[in-house]
């Protein structure tokens, strides 16, 4: 059987949308051979020259299975599809060779030239939102949005991704999904729901402004008494709260004196 008949054979037998190159046929003839019947195939509307050494039985090329097509002849790195502007039919694919246009029947494929920290974060769908960050810019993105996108992360997921990304975008993360200290302070309510950033003096301020004893109890163990006592002292409150307030603080330090004397502890 000729070179010839042998592609042609070879090609018939591939998957539908394959993607394939001259280095697929090494084995069954010379380079020169494989090169002229490619040539001719394409001529005659056989087969479909997608990119500049690539080819397929028809123009529907599927990206993941022409980037896999590249790897395999060329060896550089390529990632899998950023997310695309709603109804655009420009696919933009990271690589680590040099930068290529693949025009299909349905859409276009834009082979980028990338970094290689850019590739590794395309690789799986988290990373894709992490790099789709990163390619907005800091002028272009808000704490809210940034929290939405990785939200629901673990803490190892946030530190394997941000280890990827710039210090800016790095700190921006990790600042968006820091726990709100009303939460790790175990407030009943969300004081600080307007301010996830909010300073320490704020937020026992805010407390005391409209006194729950339970929650001014978690101040003065997170904080301390003498903290939460000197903020008091610093504010001019209502003159019921700050009645209020001043008998919450003297039983919760008398609470906390009797809780040290029976550990044997010196009360504070």
């Amino acid at each position: 059987m000729s070179t010839s008949n042998k592609i042609c054979f070879t090609i018939s037998e591939l998957p539908k949308g394959a993607v394939f190159s001259s280095t697929d046929f090494v084995s069954l003839g010379t380079r020169a051979s494989i090169d002229q019947t490619l040539y001719r195939m394409v001529n005659a509307r056989e087969i479909v020259r997608v990119a500049r050494g690539f080819y397929t039985v028809s123009g529907n090329v599927n990206n993941s299975t022409l980037a896999d097509a590249i790897q395999k002849k060329t060896g550089e790195e390529v990632g899998q599809a950023l997310p695309n502007s709603p109804g655009s039919k420009v696919m933009m694919v990271p690589t680590s060779g040099q930068s290529r246009t693949v025009i299909t029947d349905t859409h276009q494929i834009q082979f980028r030239r990338m970094s290689q920290r850019k590739i590794k974060l395309s690789q799986t769908a988290k990373g894709l939102i992490m790099l789709e960050l990163w390619n907005r810019g800091i002028k272009n993105l808000t704490t809210i949005e940034i929290k939405n996108a990785t939200g629901d992360w673990s803490e190892s997921e946030i530190e394997a991704y941000t280890s990827l990304v710039p210090d800016w975008l790095r700190s921006a993360v990790k600042q968006s999904n820091e726990q709100r200290k009303s939460i790790k302070i175990g407030l009943s309510g969300a004081y600080d729901w307007s301010n996830p950033q909010i300073k320490d003096y704020a937020l026992i301020s805010k407390v005391l402004e409209k006194p729950k004893f339970e929650d001014i109890v978690r101040l003065c163990h997170y904080y301390g008494v003498t903290r939460v006592k000197r903020v008091f002292r610093q504010n001019a409150f209502e003159p019921m709260t700050n009645a209020t307030v001043a008998r919450m603080l003297k039983n919760i330090s008398k609470g906390f004196n009797q809780l040290e004397t029976e550990k044997g502890n010196v009360p504070a």
